[in-house]
């Protein structure tokens, strides 16, 4: 009887281990799966042709998992690299949107002044637009027809508070140098009119 006591015994002190066991187990998976790593996030739309600096990128920590080494994480720093296709606001950057070649073309951002009734009500930033230029009679007496000066640009930034004032909207848009002066320069003789590209 009472080798029979001990076995019982025994046996739920094992049973007991493992159901204990499978607890750690299991709580020490979860904690690792559920660890937060901290990952490169962006503060703004990043745009093919953009060389990114500091400001462009905050450090927020996530829990992503396996797919962890697809994005860029701390300690690597990607400032100075190329962004090569468009990276919206506030998501992790992954690593096959930058190039580190400095020959791949870059961009510039430039602020532009127009009427509120020259751009959509609905425009948001981060969409791609044609930019047209309409002359205006105040500023010259040499006025054609309406042209598309840019197209395929992206927009990175709208500013309505000047809208209530003077009707005017600011606006931050990404241009190749190469057509900064172009697009400067049909600002000084006319209207800028944004059309969305639909698609």
């Amino acid at each position: 009887m009472t080798r029979y006591k001990k076995r019982i015994q025994t046996r739920l002190i094992a049973a007991a281990a493992l159901v204990v066991a499978s607890f750690i187990s299991a709580f020490v998976l979860s904690t690792m799966a559920n660890q937060k790593v901290p990952m490169w996030s962006t503060t703004r739309v990043l745009v093919p042709g953009h060389m990114i600096v500091s400001e462009d990128l905050v450090l927020r920590n996530v829990v992503l998992g396996d797919i962890s080494a697809l994005y860029l994480q701390a300690p690597e720093d990607p400032s100075g690299s190329i962004v090569m296709r468009p990276i919206p606001r506030d998501e992790l950057v992954p690593k096959s949107a930058l190039s580190l070649n400095e020959n791949e073309a870059q961009t510039s951002a430039v602020p532009i002044s127009i009427h509120a009734s020259d751009l959509p009500t609905d425009m948001l930033p981060g969409e791609i637009v044609n930019l047209y230029h309409v002359g205006d009679s105040t500023l010259t007496q040499d006025i054609g027809p309406p042209t598309l000066i840019l197209s395929q640009i992206f927009l990175l930034s709208i500013d309505k508070k000047g809208q209530s004032l003077g009707g005017e909207i600011s606006l931050t848009i990404s241009v190749d140098a190469q057509d900064i002066l172009k697009l400067l320069n049909a600002t000084s003789t006319g209207r800028i009119v944004v059309v969305r590209i639909n698609g």
